[in-house]
């Protein structure tokens, strides 16, 4: 027993002191891509028949649905976009679903999927995300999610399958078939291209750790783009990377008095209050943010301080759920370990952190 309980602490040890160094390979603000580029795919079907992104360049918008048999609402969207496909097809919207069932697709995994598709007459092509490299390369958090492409570029998003936001996603689509809607909806978002070059040049010298040239290329996308969260996301990071805890904080607060209804900024500042231990504010905030849509973020936030409230039983509960919406984010894993940890649950830590670093280095591979 002594024996066992060592090679647990080891690799927990191991791991706490591997997993830092490896944070910043995982995207930490996914789902915030408007504007940007579509990744280009070549993903087949049952039958091995190739699909691409480029191949449908001559339509007015493909929509990506990523779904799996095992998540609660993929089988609603499939459904709902099959409507669409069946009445819309012919209007230039071309739709693809795309698979993201596991990690590796076993042959059972296959069956499922074949049996799900047919059961539902589905006729818009189906392929498979075999190690979910397409997943992640559009940042996906949640099944269902769909991201929507035009031009070669991401026109709309929307993680889960939330009730009002997808009525309000299928009158976008229908607006860009052509169709002219009774009730007009607002334009989506969409952020300047010079806002979002500037965010995508830090980010990448964030990769290579050179901080100083960072920082201004953010402060010049907030300044050409207030609206637009992400560099307010990834320069909040950067200065908690550096030990800039107050000025983490103030540059949510600054993001959040122009957007206080973002999803992504209510979990971001609900997280840095749990780590600064101020976890009734961050329990307030998060609450909220849980309650927007199925952003898998907010609910292991939610969980984590949660748990730091001394709920535990709760907190593993609200950690359960996040898993259900995403079981690829290694995040998720990384922090219920330190709940464990906390909680002296060798076994259940050591599991997470190997399983936070199995996903981590799947995604940098």
């Amino acid at each position: 027993m002594r024996y066992a309980c060592k090679i647990v602490l080891r690799t927990i040890f191991f791991i706490v002191t591997v997993l830092p160094s490896l944070a910043y390979a995982v995207d930490a603000h996914a789902m915030l891509m408007l504007g940007t580029q579509a990744a280009e795919f070549n993903l087949g079907d049952f039958e091995g028949k190739e699909y691409s992104l480029s191949q449908f360049s001559q339509k007015k918008a493909v929509v990506l649905l990523f779904w799996s048999t095992w998540s609660a609402n993929s089988q609603k969207a499939l459904k709902r976009f099959e409507e669409f496909h069946r009445k819309y097809q012919d209007k230039g919207i071309q739709i693809i679903g795309i698979n993201a069932e596991n990690q590796t697709i076993s042959k059972e995994d296959m069956e499922n999927v074949r049996k799900v598709l047919k059961d539902m007459d589905i006729t818009f092509p189906a392929i498979f995300d075999r190690e979910l490299k397409t997943f992640h390369d559009y940042g996906i958090i949640a099944l269902p999610s769909t991201v929507i492409a035009a031009e070669g570029k991401i026109v709309y998003e929307l993680p889960g399958f939330p009730l009002v936001a997808t009525e309000d996603m299928f009158d976008f689509l229908r607006t860009l078939a052509g169709e002219v809607l009774i009730k007009k909806s607002e334009p989506a978002y969409k952020p300047r291209h010079d806002a979002i070059a500037d965010a995508n040049l830090a980010r990448g010298f964030v990769k290579k750790k050179r901080y100083e040239m960072a920082y201004p290329l953010f402060n010049k996308a907030i300044e050409k783009d207030p609206a637009y969260a992400l560099p307010y996301l990834e320069l909040s990071r950067l200065c908690e990377t550096e030990g800039k805890l107050a000025e983490a904080e103030d540059i949510l607060k600054k993001a959040l008095l122009i957007n206080a209804e973002n999803v992504a900024l209510l979990s971001e500042m609900g997280r840095i209050l749990s780590k600064a231990g101020r976890t009734k504010e961050a329990i307030a905030i998060l609450e909220k943010a849980v309650s927007v849509n199925s952003y898998t973020p907010a609910h292991y936030y939610f969980a984590y301080a949660t748990a730091k409230d001394g709920r535990l039983k709760d907190a593993l509960a609200a950690f359960d759920k996040a898993i259900a919406l995403n079981p690829f984010d290694p995040e998720i894993y990384a922090l219920r370990a330190e709940i464990h940890k906390e909680n002296r649950m060798a076994a259940e830590a050591s599991s997470d952190y190997r399983k936070s670093l199995e996903l981590i280095l799947k995604i940098s591979n």
